[in-house]
């Protein structure tokens, strides 16, 4: 068969986490895929076009394409004007550009990106989904990606976990979860099942875990125990502003520490999600979701520390 005779979807940034996530999903599909990006793919049989956010869309980009996800996004950029060009006004060309050639389109954006994040990633993610329901754009909210490839915010995660004691930089902040898999998948049903434009879906398991669960947990896949160093609030933000301006630059970026501090409250869109079927397995199983929250009770004061609720994992 073809690229001519299948499906053929257009997904930007397929070198990075996400977008190589989505891009293997539609490829099991049998859907011929064409990465948008702006190097070409190092696997010599990948279709690819040449594609840059700092850059208005070529004429013909988006030629015989049935379906493009927007997951690129240039984690160089940090000052706020450098993010704006290059992330929210190539995002805006791209999703014009879509429009136009009348391709369903997804648009990658973050749990991050809510009304109350001071976060310049969450903000950025925001003012691109405002445009995005202008176009008619399919809008996701991923939870944080966690599953065996390790990469994104849980890679850092995981990796700051081999640390012999992590700060307890997020303190109680719980984010939501979503499997790669379970992603990918809902990405691919959503675009199939173009649901009414209603704003934002949450892509994730509805139970948020809390930071101390979350890097334990990625701790346990790699078959490592953390231990856990309390810090002040502005400690951490401060070693990690400095830190960005060393060369070598670190794991976890002052502005993804504001998103870990500052989470989504709720997942929007779970309507959608309901009807379409979609489920997202938590990063924990039930049971010990239950010992956790039943730990943080413990932790806190509401219940008294003889029930011998424990965490099991710290």
């Amino acid at each position: 068969m073809t690229a001519r005779d299948r499906p053929t979807v257009g997904i930007t940034g397929t070198t990075g986490y996400l977008g190589a996530v989505i891009r293997d999903r539609y490829r099991e599909a049998g859907w011929h895929v064409i990465a948008l990006d702006r190097r070409p793919p190092a696997d010599p049989d990948q279709s690819w076009r040449r594609f840059d956010l700092a850059e208005r869309p070529t004429e013909g980009l988006l030629d015989g394409i049935d379906v493009v996800v927007h997951c690129a996004y240039d984690m160089q950029a940090h000052r706020p004007a450098d993010v704006w060009r290059r992330n929210v006004d190539g995002s805006r060309w791209l999703l014009d550009a879509a429009r136009g050639a009348a391709s369903p389109t997804v648009f990658m954006s973050s749990m991050s990106a809510h009304e109350q994040t001071e976060q310049v990633y969450g903000r950025a993610k925001l003012a691109i989904e405002q445009h995005a329901g202008t176009t008619g754009a399919i809008i996701v909210r991923p939870g944080l990606v966690w599953g065996p490839r390790a990469g994104g915010m849980a890679g850092t995660l995981r990796r700051l976990a081999g640390l012999p004691l992590v700060p307890l930089v997020a303190g109680a902040a719980a984010q939501f979860t979503a499997h790669e898999d379970d992603l990918a998948q809902s990405v691919f049903v959503l675009a199939a099942g173009q649901p009414a434009k209603g704003g934002p879906i949450g892509a994730a398991h509805p139970q948020p875990v809390p930071f101390r669960d979350l890097v334990a947990a990625l701790a346990r896949m790699d078959g490592r125990n953390v231990r856990f160093l309390p810090v002040g609030r502005r400690l951490p933000q401060l070693a990690l502003c400095l830190l960005q301006r060393m060369p070598f630059g670190p794991a976890l970026r002052a502005d993804s520490l504001i998103g870990l501090r500052q989470p989504a409250s709720e997942l929007p869109g779970q309507d959608v999600v309901r009807g379409l079927g979609l489920s997202f397995r938590p990063l924990l199983p039930p049971v010990r979701l239950g010992a956790m929250r039943q730990a943080s009770q413990v932790r806190t004061g509401r219940v008294s520390s003889g029930s011998g609720a424990s965490s099991g994992l710290s």
